[in-house]
């Protein structure tokens, strides 16, 4: 029996028709853990004894060897020439032996002639491989159609404590098989009790760029919530990438430790490799190292990224002219440049005046050679030559977010749905660094001068300077140095230095009411009196008029209830206790799932009333507004 889902069909509409296999429907399958389904669109026919079965059979010939001498069983081929010419495309799970996937490839090569006679296109998914050909090249592209099967009608005890943890679990995976595993491949285990784990497993066919397998992942990973959101388990099958969790260990947990196990240190190293980077300093006091001409003695990880020279940033930007600078910061200027190739680069120029800037730099670099997401800036290189402490990064062409958004003439181009998007996917950023990297990072400096947006107006977080490490059990840190933006500043963070992830949500809070008014967090008039943003629309919301505040360039075009909705959240992010605040994983839900009730906000931190934070009351030794 076949179903499936056809991404010719509006995205919402493909939910409408999404088909959900349940554990006593009869399969082909000779064991109930390998379930396999086959797609075979009819538009498109050859006959018995024409040119294209030919093909077809050696195409099926050279998969099975390739794929069966390769890792993981993955192998692209074609065979003959246009118009007969037919490509094809094999993957076996990771964790398999080669004895499996050979098995499993050979069984589904038997099985895709006898589901789907004579079509010029067909795909069949097993659990343990994958198999695809058709007449048209689909070498390296992705699409919507996916199918999902859930073979178990068990429902979690706690959903919504187990969807957040699925959540944060294949949030992580993605980003590991997207930008760590050479593999495209991860499998791990969560708790979302003290005893009940939950074990996920992801996979990309390696034909993908890192940026399209974690597309793909993502996609399918944000349509859990629709379609399987209340079993305990399911598999969601995708052209060039799968989904799977359990409440058992279902993959080789052996084989999947020895894939993740890194491998040993070479005898001796190679000429040219840079001394490894010392951690980055978590004490405040720390003195810059001395100034030299080489990275390796400034802590830099020279075998991370490019080390630019000198003349070619300056050529670059030319001579870091006026004309070509972007922007100011804590840190210094920054330039835009294009290098002999014609790559745009953002160049970020230590300030000589700055004595906290190499510090920061070090902090910088260290951090983002760790750091992978879509939704964060990437560093591109560093140069340190003669008296330079120079950064280079991929150039954005909007800039910063504050650029378009406090803009008059700009702000426009931000729609409603644009402005959700930069909400979510700096919230997700933020999830990333906290709980889906390998590192748990507080931001510090989370504001909308450091958001950059690229062409397509996705946002990416900047200028980890201030960034600082928190020990994965570790619930909050203490500095004595205050330093970011006052107005962005958590009150916890503000008057006593205690910094955790709940003080980054507090900051994205302000973000958010700042993305959905189109006002700065500074004070304004309104209406003759002097007042802050958390407080302009606190006393709007209490009076039920929570769509006054939003930004009259989009008001009259917005959705009502996804700009009241988002209000509400970032109203819950700005709570004067940290503990009322929600993580960064209950943010992305609230954000992505209209069905998730919401707590009622209390009144925000900084308001102007006794007994409450004043700017006066703020010791900081940096403020880049």
């Amino acid at each position: 029996m076949a179903f499936a889902v056809f991404s010719n069909l509006p995205k919402k509409l493909l939910l409408l028709f999404l088909f959900i296999i349940l554990y006593s429907h009869t399969t082909k399958s000779q064991t109930p853990d390998a379930p396999y389904y086959t797609n075979c669109p009819t538009d498109s026919n050859y006959t018995a004894n024409s040119t294209f079965k030919a093909n077809l059979d050696s195409l099926f010939g050279s998969l099975y060897s390739a794929a069966a001498a390769s890792v993981s069983g993955f192998s692209n081929q074609t065979a003959g020439q246009s118009p007969n010419q037919v490509y094809g495309s094999t993957i076996c799970r990771s964790d398999l032996s080669l004895a499996q996937c050979r098995t499993c490839l050979s069984v589904v090569m038997r099985e895709i002639e006898v589901d789907c006679p004579r079509g010029k296109t067909a795909d069949i998914w097993h659990d343990y491989c994958f198999l695809r050909y058709s007449d048209k090249n689909f070498f390296g592209y992705s699409d919507d159609f996916f199918y999902v099967f859930i073979h178990s009608s068990s429902k979690p005890t706690d959903p919504l404590l187990f969807n957040a943890t699925l959540g944060n679990l294949i949030g992580s995976l993605t980003n590991k098989a997207a930008y760590t595993s050479s593999l495209m491949f991860a499998a791990a285990s969560m708790n979302y009790t003290s005893f009940s784990p939950i074990y996920g497993m992801v996979q990309c066919t390696r034909d993908l760029s890192k940026d399209g397998c974690f597309q793909c992942l993502s996609t399918h990973r944000s349509e859990i919530p629709q379609c399987c959101g209340g079993y305990e388990g399911a598999r969601l099958y995708a052209r060039p990438c799968f989904i799977r969790y359990e409440v058992y260990p279902f993959y080789n947990i052996t084989a999947v430790d020895e894939l993740s196990s890194p491998p040993p240190p070479p005898a001796t190293p190679p000429p040219d490799s840079a001394t490894p980077p010392p951690p980055p300093a978590n004490d405040d006091s720390s003195s810059p190292p001395a100034a030299a001409n080489g990275g390796d003695e400034q802590g830099i990880p020279g075998s991370e990224f490019r080390s630019f020279n000198l003349g070619t940033l300056r050529g670059a930007t030319n001579g870091f002219s006026q004309s070509n600078k972007l922007g100011e910061g804590g840190f210094g200027p920054v330039y835009k440049g294009t290098l002999q190739g014609g790559q745009k680069i953002a160049v970020k120029r230590l300030s000589w005046t700055s004595s906290q800037g190499l510090v920061e730099l070090r902090n910088e670099v260290v951090l983002l050679a760790e750091l992978q997401h879509r939704n964060l800036v990437r560093l591109l290189g560093f140069c340190l030559e003669e008296e330079e402490k120079l950064l280079v990064y991929e150039f954005l062409p909007h800039r910063s977010l504050d650029t378009i958004l406090f803009d008059p003439s700009s702000r426009t181009e931000l729609d409603l749905g644009r402005r959700c998007k930069i909400i979510e996917g700096i919230g997700r950023g933020l999830l990333y660094l906290h709980e889906d990297s390998r590192l748990k990072i507080v931001h510090r400096d989370l504001k909308a001068s450091n958001i950059l947006l690229d062409g397509d107006m996705n946002p990416k977080i900047s200028d980890f300077g201030l960034a600082r490490l928190v020990d994965v059990d570790e619930t909050q840190g203490n500095t004595s140095r205050i330093a970011g933006t006052y107005g962005y500043m958590a009150p916890e963070y503000a008057l006593h230095g205690f910094f955790s992830t709940k003080s980054d949500v507090f900051s994205y809070g302000v973000l958010v009411l700042e993305i959905l008014t189109g006002r700065r967090n500074n004070n304004f008039e309104e209406s003759g009196q002097l007042v802050d943003l958390l407080s302009y629309v606190w006393q709007h919301w209490i009076e039920g008029k929570g769509l006054e505040v939003i930004d009259r360039s989009v008001v009259a075009h917005c959705q009502s209830q996804v700009a009241l909705r988002c209000i509400h959240i970032g109203l819950l992010c700005v709570q004067a206790e940290p503990s009322e605040r929600p993580n960064m994983t209950s943010i992305i839900l609230m954000l992505s799932s209209s069905s998730i009730t919401l707590q009622a906000p209390k009144p925000p931190a900084f308001l102007l009333r006794s007994g409450m934070i004043s700017k006066s009351n703020i010791l900081r030794d940096r403020d880049m507004c």
